[in-house]
């Protein structure tokens, strides 16, 4: 029989399953409201007007996407034999958002009745792999709770009692039979084109009998007499789903006394009194076992919510050579986990049109619903840099500062990398410096660090943080954001200054209040508007001369004195002549401040930088332009550009 992901991609449908079937056999689906696909043969009841939403039948889909208004208890219910990965993951957050938006609780329970495939350390990975996404859980191994123990390794004899419960029903019996015997049949069976399923052997051995071989230690496995016709389910994204043929009739306990995920499965969701099961459309095919067991004892089983497979762009279901499938990608690639959560509630999940992909997980508990996708869903990491940068942006915006979340994706790296840098610098002959470059930064291109950087841990950590909220934008590439913004954390060098200068010839072309001036005037200008924030007067009456510092070296201080002095300086274009657009002094700052780099406003770099870095990087570019027109003059020197001519005093310019 050919699965249904070759049925439908012969049918060019993207639906349930395409290149990786969920099972060997057909499955047959009911509907009276949705389809897995109009052009699917084995769909029957199709909607009048199908593709088409109107009126009650638009009405009819959000109500089925609405939550309950009632708490629900959801679970999520790992194997300790592998790690937690992008798929698992995703389970457990969409289980933890119906819980939390609804009121109810979260349950982690560890289902360990596999013991032949137990990995040692999974289980407390899988504890530290969901805390460090953020997610917590109500009840669980580690917290305890009013339903457990959480471990099923604990829950044997709650097993054995409701497997007994139904042998003495005779909805289930004991099998005695030898695996030996078992694949003796199956591959007999295979030889001669026949069914491969259980054939029966021990259905009809009497209970008597059964209890008595059970009674002298003849070892048996316990198997379900599952119904002649298969069984309609329920489900909240394909509303009826059965399977063309009926279940054989599967073990429900082990021969060696464990139980079979598929019992275990029910009997604990109803023990934990869970409501809710949302998990991947690969266990579809095994919920009408789990529904079959739920009609045998009594009991109305929980909603299900079967969503999208995750595949690869060759849409093959993703696996450990993938990359990000693994919790340690995230980890060492510096992905916060509140990107890795809003990357993987956007695998399938969809929210109200026009709202934004960025959520905290906060925004998604608000906005949940059961608006699943159907079909595989191709995993494309396209988006993953872009939610990892609006929630850089995010936590250097959150007050009060979330400061373990910034040390660790923000902070400690850039110092790091700060670090590295100066030792590098100290490690280097100066003959080298030119080139050698460390994270893609030219040593040449540095002087000393800023002094903010050099005091304490405290005084580096506030600064780093205040030079990160500066930033235009915060890239993850962080040695990105190091090297373009390096003079936030370094002082210029006077060559580098220089070199600039030469390289914008604009510079040379300027005009003060109209009249053309030379850019050393043009930087003493600078200078002499700025000194009024630097220092103000003594108390009245006493000399001009002592002054004292002004405290606030606030963006509220500095704006209106820097927008007052660049509109009074324009440049023009050296090959036509013509005034470039905008206030020229700006042109001249971001030289003197940042060696002409881009980068964030300069009223905002000025006030990070201080008062102090600030005007000793206004007087140093005055003395480089002072020094290239001495330089074109031969070395005489300017009459017009005398410090002392103009009333600003060499005072303050040796300061620094």
């Amino acid at each position: 029989m050919r699965g249904i992901g070759l049925l439908l991609k012969r049918s060019g449908c993207h639906s349930l399953a395409s290149a990786s079937s969920l099972s060997s056999r057909r499955l047959w689906f009911s509907s009276t409201r949705s389809t897995l696909c109009p052009h699917h043969t084995q769909v029957t009841q199709l909607q009048q007007g199908e593709g088409v939403l109107k009126g009650s039948k638009k009405k009819q889909a959000e109500d089925k996407w609405k939550l309950p208004d009632t708490p629900c208890r959801t679970r999520f219910a790992p194997s300790p034999t592998g790690y937690l990965h992008l798929g698992s993951l995703r389970t457990a957050l969409f289980n933890y958002l119906l819980a939390k938006a609804t009121g109810g609780q979260f349950i982690l329970r560890i289902e360990d009745t596999d013991q032949t495939r137990l990995v040692h350390d999974a289980e407390q990975r899988l504890f530290n792999d969901l805390r460090w996404a953020g997610l917590s859980w109500d009840e669980g191994p580690d917290v305890q709770g009013p339903y457990g123990p959480y471990r099923q390794s604990e829950r044997l004899s709650l097993y054995d009692e409701h497997a007994n419960q139904l042998i003495h029903e005779g909805k289930a019996y004991r099998c005695f039979c030898s695996p030996e015997d078992l694949e003796r049949h199956k591959q007999a069976a295979h030889e001669s084109g026949e069914s491969t399923a259980y054939p029966g052997t021990c259905r009809n051995v009497p209970l008597e009998e059964s209890d008595d071989r059970a009674a002298k230690g003849e070892k048996y496995a316990v198997r379900f007499k599952s119904s002649d016709k298969p069984v309609i389910i329920e489900d909240i994204l394909y509303t009826r789903y059965r399977k063309r043929e009926p279940e054989e009739d599967f073990i429900i306990r082990k021969r060696d006394g464990f139980p079979t995920y598929h019992f275990a499965n029910i009997v604990d969701d109803r023990a934990m009194k869970i409501t809710h099961v949302i998990r991947g459309a690969e266990w579809l095919i095994s919920t009408p076992k789990h529904v079959e067991l739920y009609n045998a004892f009594g009991w109305e089983p929980p909603k299900f919510a079967h969503v999208g497979l995750l595949v690869d762009e060759e849409r093959q279901k993703l696996s450990k050579r993938h990359k990000g499938v693994d919790m340690s990608w995230y980890k060492d690639n510096q992905i916060p986990p509140e990107a890795l959560l809003n990357f993987a509630v956007l695998l399938g999940w969809s929210q109200k049109s026009g709202e934004p992909d960025f959520m905290t997980l906060q925004d998604m508990v608000d906005r949940f619903s059961f608006k699943f996708s159907k079909g595989d869903i191709v995993v494309s990491f396209d988006k993953l840099p872009y939610l990892h940068e609006k929630h850089f942006e995010h936590l250097l915006r959150q007050e009060p500062p979330n400061l373990p979340r910034l040390q660790s994706y923000l902070i400690n790296p850039i110092r790091d990398m700060i670090t590295a840098v100066e030792n590098a610098r100290a490690g280097t002959p100066e003959g080298a410096l030119e080139e050698t470059t460390i994270h893609n930064i030219p040593l040449l291109s540095l002087a000393s660090p800023v002094p903010q950087t050099q005091e304490s841990p405290a005084s580096t950590q506030d600064y780093i943080l205040r030079a990160l909220r500066t930033a235009k934008s915060i890239k993850p590439d962080l040695e990105l954001f190091l090297s373009q913004n390096r003079y936030a954390f370094w002082t210029l060098p006077p060559s580098v200054l220089s070199k600039n200068f030469d390289e914008t010839p604009s510079l040379q072309h300027a005009k003060l209040d109209g009249e053309e001036a030379s850019p050393s005037v043009v930087m003493r200008f600078i200078v002499e508007q700025l000194s009024d924030i630097v220092s103000s007067k003594g108390e009245e009456g006493s000399p001009e001369e002592e002054k004292t510092e002004v405290e606030e070296w606030t963006a509220e201080k500095i704006k209106p004195v820097v927008d007052a002095t660049v509109k009074a300086v324009s440049v023009s274009d050296p090959e036509t002549g013509e005034p470039i657009k905008g206030a020229g002094g700006y042109k001249f700052l971001r030289w003197a401040l940042l060696a002409g780099d881009h980068g964030p406003g300069l009223v905002s770099v000025m006030e990070l930088l201080g008062r102090k870095e600030t005007m000793k990087r206004l007087i140093t570019s005055y003395k480089v332009a002072l020094e290239k027109e001495k330089a074109e003059n031969g070395g005489s020197g300017s009459g017009t550009i005398d410090a002392v001519a103009t009333g600003l005093g060499l005072a303050l310019f040796d300061l620094f």
